[in-house]
């Protein structure tokens, strides 16, 4: 445990609970602070109450990666010499140390091993901790032989089950506050007067004191920080006053004592949530935010409720939607708040699936009309039926991807138009054994390289264990929802095979994100060419080879040759070679060659015409293959600044795509498949010739109406209006493409950071790049950029816990020098 990576912010201040080790630079939360405390004293039965932390803190700790499986206790060497006691006083300190640190079944084991032959206050303490855990009924005050802390916690105890049961507790408070006034005058009876008092607040059968007598207890109790147990008491005063306050009318001392006791708790998500409610009634909506972001920060438990907090600010609340006041707050529809709450809740909260669901469904009414409407739809389709909410949903968009099946159960506007239909195409052409001589049987759309790690990395966000998800060729041909068992066969006696077949094996392992492995069942540019089947399993070598050196200068000129040079008068090369034309023409371009794209437009001309009035080739085949051919040599014009051909290679190009539409299932894909990226490329067409009105109006029906979940689409849509200076409009774009998560997840939250950055909000910025960090763990540029945040001053005021968690990273070592 000693050597953990905190991957979390909120493991910083709750550091102390998971190994009694406290970091210097970080102020521990107020749960940590117990442990600290617990383990730091001596005589256990003198401790009046002190914070416990929720009883399902340890869960969602070992939930969110905090603790492992085992969950060893890693503890000072006095602490552990003192563990091994067998005094009946030295196991109720061991005890009361495992309760601080949420240890409950070491704590009720230790409490187990007291005999009644314990002295009175043990044995009274003993009684009381294991009811405090559900584990018998609470005990009677007992009597004054057990001494007065015991005696009056006990009637505390009383008091707040009365309440918890509606019941009235007004016995139990006088019999508290008779012990606590035999205290009077002792610094412990001012403890024992405010936890008195805190009981009273909490409990609305009984008389709510003013506000001047929660001033005045407060005051007495002092502003050492030193003195745990006074302030310990003071926040659980200020606690109730603020929740009492905000349950009557007294909006503003609700707002006194929250500020109150978030300068004793500045760590403390539950601290911060009461803040941010009493914000919200006081109509204080960035004071709000600021503590709601806190709070899904540095809290476990608590990130839910502050989630849901930042959802109701950023739309209209919601009917029956349980999170708090809202007081006379009218909430603003903003859009990055709305769709950057909402990806933080889908993606970094770790409790169950359904808890998180639930906070959607109840603000469907507000959230229906929003960019997060196909969440909230998945939501209610979870809540259902529990199955659904088996994947999360960028990764059930991409369920072909895992287990090349498609989803029966996503609503149509949640469905990838064309890019969930890559795998199925090709698995469809491995099954039925398609020809790709005369017609298109692959979509255009490639899947890039890094795909398989981003999203193995997007499941890792999730908390979603799937062996099927793996970046690991081995690990995904195992899995029982990755490769089907049919593909598996195939490919374990792949060398058997005829080569067609293999050839469309290896296309089938491109599309789902193994190039590697798809150049490895296929001949390479060594093997002779021989036949129209050996010359397209060449062709898809190359294929998976270009796709794996995207983003090098890989020198594959030569292959394109070899392979076109052996391409023999057989019409079944027909097709081969103007695929061959193209894909060389865009390798020469990634190289900017423009002497080899000319020499290949040359040769693709003659190839083209020749297929296209082939007699086995369809109109429609014929279409798309001179659609994708002038797409491709536009590179030519494009190096070359021929400004007139690349609007006239354009106008074929796009022309074509717009008015392709298919006459079945199959030919619809194609259309579709080809009309993206010809818009696409047209996009970047009329930015490279200035006119960025066009491309941002292209971009924009590109994403709103051709693939509205398509996160690339909205990385580009942010590009070109940010350069047109409109930030908001760019920022809105990228926390979509953001919010959509996979497959640009880490550069969609960095672009989002960099703009809020810009726009001179330092801690929104940091939350966007906590985020990209999240899919990019060893990411060095956002990194640094926090980094660079902390060192000058603009992180919000749990900087030092951001700060401690970015120096616990793994690209942290890498980071270049702070410039000053």
């Amino acid at each position: 445990m000693a050597d953990l990576t905190w991957r979390d912010p909120a493991a910083s201040p709750l550091r102390p609970l998971i190994d009694l080790t406290a970091d210097p630079t970080v102020p521990p939360s107020l749960v940590a602070e117990t442990a600290l405390f617990c383990a730091d004293r001596e005589d256990p039965c003198g401790w009046l109450p002190v914070h416990a932390p929720p009883a399902d803190l340890r869960r969602t700790m070992c939930r969110a990666g905090l603790l492992d499986a085992t969950d060893p206790l890693v503890v000072p060497p006095g602490v552990a010499q003192r563990l091994t006691t067998e005094d009946p006083a030295g196991l109720l300190w061991a005890a009361r140390l495992m309760r601080a640190l949420g240890r409950r079944e070491d704590a009720a084991t230790l409490l187990r091993r007291i005999g009644s032959d314990a002295p009175p206050p043990v044995y009274a303490w003993r009684a009381l901790l294991l009811a405090g855990d559900g584990r018998q009924p609470l005990p009677p005050v007992p009597p004054e032989a057990a001494g007065l802390p015991v005696r009056l916690t006990t009637a505390l105890a009383h008091a707040r089950s009365a309440v918890t049961h509606g019941q009235p507790a007004t016995e139990s408070l006088t019999t508290a506050e008779s012990l606590a006034a035999a205290l009077t005058g002792d610094r412990i009876g001012v403890i024992a007067r405010a936890r008195v008092l805190a009981a009273r607040l909490r409990s609305p059968a009984e008389p709510v004191p003013d506000a001047d007598t929660v001033r005045a207890v407060v005051h007495d109790l002092g502003t050492d920080r030193t003195d745990f147990l006074a302030r310990d008491a003071a926040l659980a005063l200020l606690r109730a006053a603020t929740r009492a306050a905000l349950n009557g009318t007294g909006v503003g001392s609700a707002y006194e004592f929250a500020s109150a006791a978030l300068d004793l708790d500045p760590t403390g998500a539950a601290t911060r949530l009461l803040a941010a409610d009493a914000a919200r009634a006081a109509g204080d909506r960035e004071a709000a935010l600021t503590h709601y972001r806190v709070a899904v920060r540095t809290g476990l438990a608590e990130r839910t409720a502050a989630l849901a907090g930042l959802l109701d600010l950023a739309t209209p609340t919601a009917p029956g939607a349980d999170n708090g006041p809202t007081g006379g707050l009218a909430p603003a529809a903003d859009t990055g708040e709305l769709v950057g709450a909402l990806a933080d809740l889908l993606a970094t909260d770790r409790r169950a699936e359904r808890d998180r669901s639930a906070v959607l469904v109840a603000r469907r009414p507000a959230l229906d009309g929003t960019a997060c409407a196909d969440a909230v739809r998945w939501a209610v389709a979870a809540q259902a039926d529990p199955a659904v909410g088996a994947r999360p949903l960028p990764l059930e968009r991409y369920r072909p991807f895992l287990d090349l099946h498609p989803s029966a159960i996503l609503d149509p506007a949640d469905t990838p138009p064309v890019a969930i239909h890559t795998p199925l195409m090709s698995y469809a052409a491995v099954l039925e054994r398609r020809e790709p001589w005369f017609r298109e049987i692959h979509p255009q759309r490639a899947t890039a390289a890094m795909f398989r790690d981003e999203l193995q990395a997007t499941a890792a966000v999730y908390g979603y264990a799937s062996d099927a998800a793996s970046a690991d060729y081995a690990t995904w041909l195992a899995a029982p929802d990755g490769c089907p068992p049919g593909v598996r066969d195939r490919l374990a006696n792949v060398s058997d095979l005829p080569l067609l077949d293999r050839a469309l094996l290896g296309r089938l392992l491109s599309a789902l994100g193994f190039h590697a492995e798809a150049k490895r069942i296929l001949p390479g540019p060594d093997v002779p060419v021989r036949d129209p089947e050996s010359a397209y399993a060449l062709a898809s070598w190359i294929f998976a080879e270009q796709m794996l050196t995207t983003g090098h200068a890989a020198e594959l000129e030569p292959h394109f040759r070899t392979l076109y040079d052996q391409l023999g008068d057989d019409v079944r090369y027909a097709r081969t070679r103007v695929v061959t034309t193209i894909n060389a023409t865009v390798n020469a371009a990634r190289r900017r060659e423009p002497d080899t794209i000319a020499r290949w437009r040359k040769l693709g001309e003659e190839d083209l015409a020749r297929y296209t009035a082939l007699p086995e080739v369809s109109q429609f085949d014929a279409a798309i293959m001179t659609s994708r051919w002038f797409r491709a040599m536009g590179f030519l014009p494009f190096l070359t600044g021929d400004r007139d051909l690349l609007r006239a290679d354009m106008d074929r190009w796009l022309g074509i795509a717009r008015e392709l539409t298919g006459h079945d299932e199959h030919t619809r894909v194609i259309a579709a498949d080809n009309y993206f990226p010809a818009v696409e490329t047209a996009v970047r067409t009329h930015t490279h010739l200035g006119e960025r009105d066009t491309a941002l109006a292209l971009v924009d029906e590109l994403a709103q109406r051709i693939d509205p979940i398509d996160p690339k689409t909205w990385l580009t849509a942010g590009e070109l209006r940010y350069q047109a200076g409109d930030h908001d409009g760019a920022l809105e774009a990228y926390l979509r493409a953001a919010h959509l998560q996979f497959p640009y997840g880490r550069i969609s939250w960095f672009n989002a950071g960099q703009v809020h950055e810009q726009l001179g909000r330092a801690d929104l910025a940091a939350e966007c790049y906590r985020r990209s960090l999240a899919h990019w763990p060893t990411g060095v540029t956002p990194l640094r950029r926090l980094r660079d945040l902390h060192l000058r001053g603009l992180l919000p005021d749990d900087g030092g816990v951001l700060a401690a968690w970015i120096a616990g990273q793994p690209a942290w070592p890498q980071l270049p020098p702070f410039p000053g």
